[in-house]
């Protein structure tokens, strides 16, 4: 039975100022990972001891206890929510001209998307972008799955240039939860979210936002989880016939954000010499 089962089902027992931190807590379930024991108190106006009694009540230990089944229930919901799934389309076929065809198809929809972007490509939204990175002290980058893949390509291109940036994944929720809380004026944050949406993203950047930094994240769609708590949206189009998403877009952005950078930072006349310092 997981933790949310257990608070229902003894919900009947609970004082009204527990049942108070149990709608709390039904309301906010993944916020529970990322909270600490006075940010509970607060968000409930409950005392620690309080709730710390709360926790004996619905059999917990201890509120370490408590946040463990909480993030026992994010990471099934995570794995049911969140995995990564691949759905072939229904014309598919193994006869060679047939697959010719469909790899075409493809080619010309990634073509289209190129040529799409670049229509309405807004050049301010990348300089402000770099901006943001330029004024920043520490960069945290959040990602998961395959967006790793581009967490790691930004983090790479920002060292380059002497940025202080690190790379997060969000599977590891309680090192998501330690940087969110080392947080502080001078940092900037980046999340990368694509379908299938990670489950607690709208939480994480929640939390984020609570700390006052801003929020850069590069998204497919302003109604990404995300995107409501950002201070920067840089948006790309992703879906594909064979997999959630292309990272063709993506990468184009991140492309265009790091030579934003080199422009800003690197005078025209060293910028040869420069790509000569870089490896492949």
């Amino acid at each position: 039975m997981d933790i949310l089962q257990r608070i229902r089902d003894m919900y009947p027992a609970l004082t009204k100022k527990q049942k108070g931190i149990a709608d709390y807590l039904m309301e906010n379930p993944e916020d529970v990972c990322y909270i600490t024991l006075a940010q509970l108190s607060q968000q409930t106006a409950s005392s620690e001891l309080t709730l710390l009694r709360f926790c004996e009540k619905i059999g917990c230990s201890s509120f370490l206890e408590l946040k463990n089944e909480f993030r026992e229930y994010t990471q099934h919901m995570i794995r049911l929510l969140s995995a990564p799934a691949y759905f072939p389309p229904e014309n598919a076929s193994c006869e060679r001209s047939a697959k010719e065809a469909l790899l075409t198809d493809i080619c010309r929809q990634e073509a289209a998307a190129v040529a799409d972007f670049s229509a309405s490509f807004n050049p301010e939204s990348i300089v402000a972008a770099a901006g943001k990175i330029k004024k920043s002290r520490r960069i945290f980058i959040f990602a998961h799955d395959i967006s790793k893949i581009l967490g790691d390509f930004l983090a790479a291109r920002l060292r380059l240039l002497y940025f202080n940036a690190t790379l997060i994944d969000l599977d590891d929720l309680a090192e998501t939860q330690n940087r969110l809380q080392q947080l502080c004026e001078g940092d900037l944050v980046i999340f990368f979210s694509f379908p299938k949406y990670y489950y607690p993203m709208g939480s994480i950047a929640r939390k984020a936002a609570d700390t006052g930094v801003p929020i850069l994240t590069i998204t497919d769609s302003i109604s990404s989880p995300a995107a409501e708590h950002s201070t920067h949206l840089l948006l790309c189009q992703t879906s594909t016939k064979m997999f959630y998403n292309s990272l063709t877009l993506p990468m184009t952005i991140l492309n265009l954000l790091a030579s934003c950078l080199v422009i800003d930072m690197v005078p025209e006349s060293e910028r040869k010499d420069f790509k000569k310092t870089l490896s492949s």
